[in-house]
């Protein structure tokens, strides 16, 4: 079923890219098209969106009810996107200059607050019912608070010298898993409204493909299939407390737990080359690098058991999203 949920990602996709030109017009002059477009033009399999519309349809909704939701999401996404590229200090996306490198920090921001206004526009004018129309503000609206909240501890965990394996969890659990929930629960919401114990089912699926999806996004990191320019260990040099960190600290020697911080707090451009082989050494020596894989492979087999309590007669859908989200490379 993964060659499925691929071709209707590419079919859902088109009509998002569609209507993204209609919600904001390229080429304006109005110093926000140009590079917001600069970015929109880079790419991006519009995966979130996608899965929104999926969900709506296997439930038996009409998809077209949920499109201005799940473009919302994409919009968010990209809003994130632009705001994060700031804040990591992040040069190159999608094998381009990012924004605020292109046009600068000023209009960056600026393009990313203008994304969110048009975010929720796309959900006011959603043609739907206004109570449907009000539980779907109300799912954006948690999503993008518990995002930014995660975001926080992400910022402030960088080159941390007690960060766990569980912190991170609670961190990827908010910047992630609300986000990669949010378009199934909105589109079943949309399907069926809020049915007893299918939404916080969903939002619990969340809770479990997230880390899964930021684990493996850390594992990708380490080669140049991240779209950074061929840069490889753009997180170590950034000083980012991924899974990888967090693992190898609660197990390394003090000698290698010194080296490690070291490294990590350093500032980004002071970071060699050799010092990131440094560190994906320690991690190796550590295990580190198979230990995340297995461990995100085993978060995705978790969400079977609470797919299996999902009361609808149609949970393949999730089992398919699950799947696909679990074999994620890039």
């Amino acid at each position: 079923m993964q060659a499925d949920i691929e071709e209707s990602i590419k079919i859902y996709g088109k009509k998002i890219d569609e209507l993204l030109k209609e919600i904001i017009p390229p080429d304006r002059d109005d110093y926000l098209s140009e590079p917001i477009w600069h970015h929109l033009r880079t790419g991006g399999k519009r995966i979130r969106p996608a899965i929104c519309l999926i969900t709506c349809k296997e439930l038996g909704g009409n998809p077209d009810d949920a499109l201005h939701f799940a473009l919302a999401i994409e919009i968010l996404h990209n809003m994130f996107l632009l705001h994060d590229d700031i804040e990591d200090e992040d040069t190159m996306r999608r094998d381009q200059p990012t924004v605020w490198v292109k046009y600068g920090v000023a209009n960056a921001i600026n393009a990313g607050d203008y994304l969110l206004a048009r975010a929720y526009h796309c959900i006011l004018i959603s043609q739907i019912p206004s109570e449907r129309k009000l539980q779907l503000l109300e799912i954006f609206n948690l999503t993008y608070e518990k995002t930014v909240e995660g975001q926080a501890l992400d910022i402030n965990a960088r080159g941390a010298t007690d960060y766990t394996v569980e912190k991170y969890l609670e961190l990827v659990r908010l910047k992630t898993g609300y986000y990669l929930a949010c378009g199934m629960v909105g589109g079943a919401v949309v399907a069926l409204g809020n049915i007893e114990g299918t939404i916080d089912k969903i939002w619990a699926l969340g809770k479990l493909m997230g880390p899964a999806f930021q684990i493996k996004d850390d594992l990708i990191d380490l080669t140049v299939g991240k779209g950074r320019g061929g840069v490889i260990g753009s997180d170590i040099k950034e000083g980012k407390a991924s899974f990888l960190y967090a693992y190898t600290l609660e197990l390394a020697n003090n000698d290698d737990k010194a080296s490690l911080i070291g490294i990590m707090t350093k500032q980004r451009e002071e970071t060699t080359d050799d010092e990131v082989q440094y560190v994906l050494n320690i991690y190796n020596k550590h295990g580190a690098i198979e230990h995340a894989q297995k461990y995100a492979d085993d978060l995705i087999k978790q969400t079977y058991d609470i797919i299996d309590e999902i009361p609808t007669d149609n949970k393949a859908v999730f089992r398919d999203i699950a799947n696909f989200m679990a074999q994620r490379m890039t």
